[in-house]
């Protein structure tokens, strides 16, 4: 660690972050170090000393990888420097995958993303942290970011995990449910044809039966984009095994709404969502054709 011109007498620690911080203290002391130096960095420029900052951000926890599970709660802390009132913190969660590329949407946790929303980081006293509920949060590998904004729109902005800094705070969210299947037996390899007055039995096989939180939606498609707003649902939000490991839909000419399917080849496809695991989509192998 490049140590830092040490402060004169006249420069003080701010009393808030020693007290959330007394251990990192310590370990600043014994690593040559001041505690602004080991928790916020080198400064840019001319700057002699941390203590020198008007504003300044760092997480705590997570320090290194951890894992998450629903029901038991993830504490964040970090610890921050201002001087203004109206200076704000917020703190967000972005799944990433190995090659650190972000993989979701972030999860705003502290503030709404949103230039000058967050909490006070100078009202909260020592209340820096925030216990953050997993359920629903699909299973995947968290980086934390912490930003702490002044009122003229000056950031700061620290993530937990970090190469240059050399901290791996990841928090990786985890589910003892088993990532849902569903393999289509009808249509299976080859083409199926239904006529008007006729119905066709849509079946598939499942994990359903050790997956109780997954469900099924089903549709039929004439391209390959299941998202692109042309698809015909024929049931939404179906328990994924209504019997064993086993599921079928009777198809009978109409969609969820009751309207009546065009003529047409399809592509008969499933969405399983668990709100756990990420989403499944699944797609038979012959396509539906349905004929007047």
């Amino acid at each position: 660690m490049n140590q830092l011109t040490t402060p004169s007498k006249h420069s003080r620690c701010p009393r808030r972050l020693v007290r959330n911080l007394a251990a990192v203290t310590i370990l600043a002391a014994v690593s040559g170090c001041t505690i602004f130096d080991f928790i916020f960095g080198p400064l840019p420029g001319d700057s002699n000393s941390n203590t020198d900052l008007t504003l300044g951000i760092s997480i705590v926890q997570p320090a290194s990888a951890v894992s998450a599970t629903p029901g038991v709660a993830t504490v964040i802390q970090w610890a921050d420097i201002a001087d203004v009132a109206g200076t704000v913190v917020r703190i967000t969660a972005q799944r990433r995958n190995n090659l650190n590329e972000n993989t979701a949407d972030p999860i705003e946790l502290v503030g709404d993303g949103t230039p000058g929303s967050g909490r006070d980081a100078i009202a909260d006293g020592d209340n820096d942290f925030y216990e953050w509920d997993i359920t629903g949060v699909r299973v995947g590998q968290y980086v934390i970011i912490a930003t702490i904004e002044s009122p003229e729109g000056d950031t700061q902005t620290v993530m937990s995990t970090d190469e240059d800094r050399g901290t791996t705070g990841a928090i990786n969210v985890t589910t003892a449910l088993p990532v849902p299947t569903l393999t289509f037996t009808a249509p299976g390899a080859t083409d199926e044809s239904v006529t008007t007055g006729n119905t066709f039995d849509i079946t598939w096989t499942d994990n359903g039966a050790t997956n109780a939180d997954a469900l099924v939606t089903l549709g039929l498609d004439t391209d390959d984009d299941h998202t692109s707003g042309n698809e015909i649902i024929l049931v939404s939000n179906q328990a994924l095994s209504e019997s064993g490991n086993n599921g079928l839909f009777t198809f009978f000419f109409q969609d969820e709404n009751g309207d009546t399917v065009p003529d047409g080849d399809y592509t008969v496809f499933a969405i399983v969502d668990d709100n756990a695991n990420d989403i499944v989509t699944s797609e038979a192998t012959g396509l539906l054709q349905v004929n007047p």
